[in-house]
């Protein structure tokens, strides 16, 4: 008997017990919000998979807005430019490697689309045809534009050999570079 393909279609099922009050606040969410309980639960376990059991063995830590903005702007913008190209490298790597274990283009951009949708740091536009063109938009400012500009340009030199080129503003950043393939690392 052939054994069913694991595709991203392919779903068990799961009964487990929650708190009487998880659950009404639960359902009363997803009613307000217009989804299913399903949809909720796929949504959180994606979450828990793509960050949060990865969070604490990075080393991360959770900051407003206001007060990150505030901490940035006691450095100097080569101070934040220097943070973004020690960290992009060595951030990326570690992620991927202990998200997929292998270091390829297709996986770093997983790492940014997994930053985006979990760790919030920024809102992405991804724009895949033709020449890659990602946008990181942020609420946070010029020092986390140099940052992230820093941050990602070093990470893709560093572990893809891509070079990239970047447009910044004070609440964006656009990285672009062509489509190729990249020898896996």
């Amino acid at each position: 008997m052939a054994k069913p393909k694991d595709t991203p279609k392919n779903h068990r099922n799961l009964t487990f017990r929650l708190d009487s009050s998880v659950m009404d606040a639960v359902r009363r969410d997803s009613a307000e919000e217009g989804f299913s309980l399903n949809s909720l639960a796929n949504r959180q376990f994606q979450q828990y998979t793509e960050w949060d059991r990865l969070e604490a063995k990075i080393g991360f830590t959770t900051v407003r807005n206001r007060v990150f903005r505030l901490m940035l702007s006691k450095l100097s913008d080569e101070e934040v430019a220097a943070l973004g190209r020690a960290q992009g490298p060595s951030e990326a790597r570690e992620y991927i490697l202990l998200r997929w274990r292998t270091i390829t283009l297709e996986n770093f951009i997983r790492f940014i689309e997994n930053y985006a949708r979990f760790a919030t740091q920024f809102n992405l536009i991804h724009h895949p045809d033709g020449e890659r063109l990602m946008v990181l938009a942020h609420p946070l400012g010029e020092k986390w534009s140099i940052y992230l500009e820093a941050f990602m340009s070093a990470a893709l030199e560093d572990l893809l050999g891509v070079q990239v080129h970047t447009q910044r503003t004070d609440e964006s950043l656009a990285l672009s570079f062509p489509k190729f393939d990249v020898p896996r690392v």
